[in-house]
């Protein structure tokens, strides 16, 4: 029986390697967040202005509301906050605030969820890069 929290564990490192690949530079100083061990409300993977909780799971097809909640709250209202997600033998899905599609009415509890190579493209949008980071 694989561990839960391992399984977690190594879901945010898969990840990490896929935003390295995808993203390249502005990638390099992402990591697993360790403080949300210790600090409530922290999530899983800080990606410049996106807070990403990452979530994996053996059975089920959508994503629980606690958990686009604890996204919510990990990027209060400074940064977006972005729900992924995967459950055994599925297609890695990805969980945006509806409020990113710019000519959509603002509703906080909406959401838009959109497959692993959708959500790189909405990240690549949505991404606020700071200039140190981008290289020349």
């Amino acid at each position: 029986m694989i561990n839960g929290r391992a399984k977690g564990h190594a879901f945010e490192r898969e990840l990490i390697k896929k935003f390295h690949d995808e993203f390249g530079d502005c990638a390099s100083h992402l990591k697993r967040n360790l403080d949300q061990y210790q600090t409530c409300g922290k999530a899983d993977i800080e990606f410049h202005n996106l807070m990403i909780e990452a979530k994996r799971y053996a059975s089920g097809h959508w994503h629980k509301p606690e958990w686009w909640e604890q996204a919510k709250t990990s990027a209060g209202n400074e940064f977006i906050p972005v729900l992924i997600y995967r459950y055994d033998r599925q297609p890695i899905k990805m969980v945006f605030p509806l409020r990113i599609m710019r000519d959509y009415e603002m509703k906080p509890d909406e959401t838009i969820t959109v497959d692993y190579d959708t959500g790189i493209l909405l990240m690549r949008e949505l991404l606020e890069v700071p200039n140190e980071t981008i290289q020349v």
